[in-house]
């Protein structure tokens, strides 16, 4: 190391030697400017070597040479300090060649300032009064990219321009995959970069060019062009795709809009607003819109509407909808790609307002709107209200003794409801020629008290008793006509109430078995039994003293019944007196398995059965056998089935008879219904991931290395990713269905169907998942997709291929992994792929 003359502090002296002996220290010694030098601050240094030019006030360092001037580092082979214009010069030293003969320095200079990248080249000059650099073959690393040029000047704290250079996101800075040549730059450090003209390099060889292009530099969400796709469809023909704009003017709202264009039959839209504030609201509207038939090309509009809400307000309100909007049943046909969207059958939309009351009450309003795409019926129900007080029990406790009758409790729900439907009228050729128009409203109040206690220490009994109050402002009057030997029924406008009830009373306990098996990892079986035993009473609410149900008898002698309260909102009235036997056993069985020296409980399957007796009915007194059973006999499968059986034979015609299957002999119950459904996942387990944690704003909420609102680019393909979370060799889930049935009449139907959902990743750069729905008993392809990726170093490769029935296409995808970048790519579409 060099020792630091004292020179500079008496400029009076004769001239000190042109150079000094090394230093042996270690430690950065301190250069203390001239006062004619324009330098805030002392310079700390390092070197071999120093010397020193009074007459010239120059400073010259030699030889792995340090220096920290306020919050810059710089290290090179040689420096010359010029104090006459506080300029600086770095160079390193040529030690050998390349194969082209080129030189090779060591010791470049690095100049490195607090917040910023490196930059280091052959040459490095740097002036400390304006704070402004040059470096001569330079080169740097700013996130996200490498930049290289001929010469890159500093011009402010966060400015950079560079000549007749190059930038990339490839790591490998000497022979990138890619680059972005350019004559001129303009880099703002963490914000964009232009350049002008701007020529696309693919392995050495120019792509495209454009006069000029903007690099955004910053991550995260960002107002931004969103780049269109090319491709080619049988669908509209060749296409221009999600063209658009993405604005994100705040962290707590952004909206983005774009169009396609279709040769064939011109532009379809589509259009996204999102917005999100932590522990106060979230949500999204997502409009699509075509002013054309795709098909045809002839002018109809089809448009779709999409939104959620959730929000605050307070402690103790909330407020909560969901809803999907149409033009026609023919817009998720035509336009959609996804295989659940295109068979959709209904649209759905409710608002909730809930209100938390004292006492743990709460009262909702709700507003719904359904539409069915099939019929054209749209019901619209508002108000819906409702006020809920859950169960409390009519007498406090008021110590710690509780006495039986505290026991008693009551709960109180109170709806009320009102509707509006619309039923689209159709002529012999089902054309549209009107609407039919029902409203309805009803009041509906529930009364409930229950009491339970504790009866010789191991028998539990319990009492319910229900009381229901309906209001309605209309009600059915009916009359006989002789002529049609049937009714007529007369709409009476006025109020009318109905009361009901019904009560119950049950009792249960519980019974433990066990039992050890030798020799085997299963030691021990536990079986828990929970039995009830039970009895119902309902009246018969058709009785002529309620007045509810009106009475009559045919020309043959059958007797009908007219219920006045038919088609009201909550239900028609209970007929039919019930006084029934309830039978009820739930069965737990338990293993305990000794894995690893440790004892552990399993829970092997739940087996469960339902009936009972009805001893007011005239025929057919016992209900279906219900059975219900759920196992997970190992990690990641689990078994579920449900069926039932009747008790009664069938006559020839399917209907079941008033005679018991055993009658002539012993047989099991007759299966009525039954379903199974086994799902399995096989895979290596992967490594545990820690839950996310909430996010305030939506600029939080979007991740700034993935596909989210990176210069104004969303990428189409985030809104399913197969592969996200995917980080084991390979994995499979299946799911399969077999269902059975018998109707009234006897006739049989049967469905079998399995899900695929198989992952696998043939090397650390192939990946591929496919995905698929089959009907095993038609034989048919429900739907199915083939996802192939491929790392391609800085690029990567996307491959979807759908092979459906009437429903094929495909699309390759190949582009650069640096989400500033996704818009750089070549895309190749094929088939019947859809706007949305």
């Amino acid at each position: 190391m060099a020792l630091c003359l004292l020179g500079y502090l008496a400029p009076a002296q004769e001239a000190a030697p042109a150079t000094s002996r090394p230093d042996t220290t270690d430690t950065l010694r301190t250069l203390t400017p001239p006062p004619s030098a324009q330098v805030e601050g002392p310079i700390k240094y390092r070197a071999e070597q120093i010397a020193f030019s009074l007459s010239r006030k120059m400073t010259h360092l030699r030889g792995k040479v340090q220096l920290e001037y306020q919050n810059i580092t710089l290290t090179a082979a040689k420096v010359d300090i010029d104090w006459n214009h506080n300029r600086l010069i770095a160079e390193g030293v040529a030690d050998s060649t390349d194969s082209l003969g080129n030189p090779i320095y060591r010791d470049a200079p690095v100049l490195t300032e607090k917040g910023t990248e490196p930059i280091t080249g052959i040459r490095l000059e740097y002036d400390f009064k304006n704070r402004r650099g040059w470096v001569v073959q330079g080169r740097t690393n700013m996130k996200p990219g490498y930049y290289r040029g001929e010469d890159i000047r500093k011009v402010g704290q966060e400015t950079l321009l560079i000549r007749n250079g190059y930038f990339t996101t490839c790591n490998l800075e000497d022979h990138p995959h890619f680059y972005f040549r350019s004559a001129k730059t303009r880099v703002r450090v963490k914000k964009e970069a232009v350049a002008k003209p701007v020529v696309l390099y693919i392995a050495d060889v120019p792509v495209f060019a454009l006069p000029f292009w903007v690099f955004p530099l910053k991550r995260g969400r960002r107002s931004g062009i969103i780049l269109p796709t090319f491709g080619e469809s049988q669908f509209g023909g060749r296409y221009l795709e999600d063209f658009g704009y993405y604005w994100a003017p705040s962290d707590y709202w952004d909206a983005t809009v774009q169009a396609t264009f279709y040769e064939k039959t011109g532009l379809v839209y589509r259009g996204e607003f999102r917005y999100r504030k932590r522990y106060a609201f979230n949500g999204n509207i997502n409009g699509r819109y075509a002013p054309k038939d795709v098909l045809t090309g002839k002018k109809k509009q089809h448009w779709a509407l999409d939104f959620s809400h959730e929000q605050t307000v307070g402690q103790t309100l909330t407020i909560s909808g969901r809803g999907s909007f149409a033009s026609d049943k023919v817009f998720q046909q035509r336009y959609f790609n996804d295989f659940d969207e295109r068979t959709r059958q209904t649209l759905q939309t409710n608002l909730v307002i809930r209100k938390t009351l004292p006492g743990r009450r709460s009262l909702s309003l709700n507003l719904n709107r359904f539409q069915n795409l099939q019929t054209g019926e749209t019901r619209f129900t508002f108000p819906d209200l409702i006020f809920s007080q859950p169960s409390v029990s009519l007498f406090p406790r008021r110590g710690s003794r509780v006495a039986w009758y505290q026991n008693l409790t009551y709960s109180l729900t109170s709806s009320l409801k009102s509707t509006d439907s619309r039923k689209p009228q159709t002529d012999s050729l089902g054309q549209t020629i009107g609407f039919v128009r029902t409203r309805k409203s009803a009041w509906k109040h529930d009364l409930a008290t229950a009491f339970n206690m504790k009866v010789l220490k191991y028998f539990t009994i319990s009492h319910s008793l229900t009381f229901q109050e309906l209001w309605v402002p209309e009600y059915l009057d009916y009359t006989f006509v002789d002529s049609l030997n049937t009714t007529e029924a007369d709409t009476v406008r006025g109020f009318r109430a109905r009361h009901t009830f019904n009560t119950s009373i049950s009792t249960k306990t519980t019974l433990y078995g066990l039992w050890e098996i030798p020799f085997s990892p299963l030691k021990v079986i536990r079986h828990k039994m929970d039995p009830r035993i039970g009895f119902r009473f309902t009246p018969d609410f058709s009785d002529p003293r309620y007045g509810y149900v009106q009475t009559f008898r045919d020309t043959t002698g059958r007797v009908l019944r007219r219920d006045r309260f038919a088609g009201n909102l909550f239900g028609s009235t209970p007929t039919g007196e019930e006084r029934a036997l309830t039978i009820q056993v739930n069965n737990l069985f338990q293993g305990k398995v000794i894995s690893h020296g440790e004892e552990k409980k399993v829970e092997l399957f739940r087996l469960n059965f339902n009936t009972g007796y009805n001893f007011a009915a005239d025929s057919l007194r016992w209900r279906d056998l219900s059975t219900s059973l759920r196992a997970s006999p190992v990690e990641h499968l689990s078994i579920s089935m449900n069926a039932r059986h009747s008790f009664y034979r069938k006559a020839a015609d399917g209907r079941r008879i008033n005679r018991l299957v055993w009658a002539d002999g012993f047989k099991l119950p007759d299966l009525v219904t039954w379903r199974i459904n086994a799902s399995a996942r096989v895979r290596l387990k992967a490594p545990e991931r820690q839950p996310p944690a909430g996010k305030d704003t939506l600029a939080q909420a979007a991740p700034s290395d993935t596909a989210g609102f990176e210069t104004g680019y969303r990428d189409r393909t985030s809104r399913y990713d197969p592969f996200q979370g995917f980080n084991v060799p390979w994995s499979v889930d299946l799911n399969i269905d077999y269902s059975y049935g018998q109707d009234a009449n006897g006739r049989i139907t049967r469905n079998l169907n399995t899900t695929v959902n198989a992952r696998m990743q043939l090397t650390p750069n192939w990946r591929v998942n496919y995905n698929a729905r089959f009907d095993l008993i038609n034989r048919e392809i429900i739907n199915q997709s083939f996802y192939i990726s491929r790392d391609l170093h800085c690029w990567e490769m996307n491959f979807h291929w759908s092979p459906n029935p009437n429903f094929s296409f495909y699309r390759l995808e190949i582009r650069i992994k640096e989400p500033i970048l996704k818009d750089i790519k070549i895309t190749k579409t094929a088939g019947n792929r859809r706007p949305f």
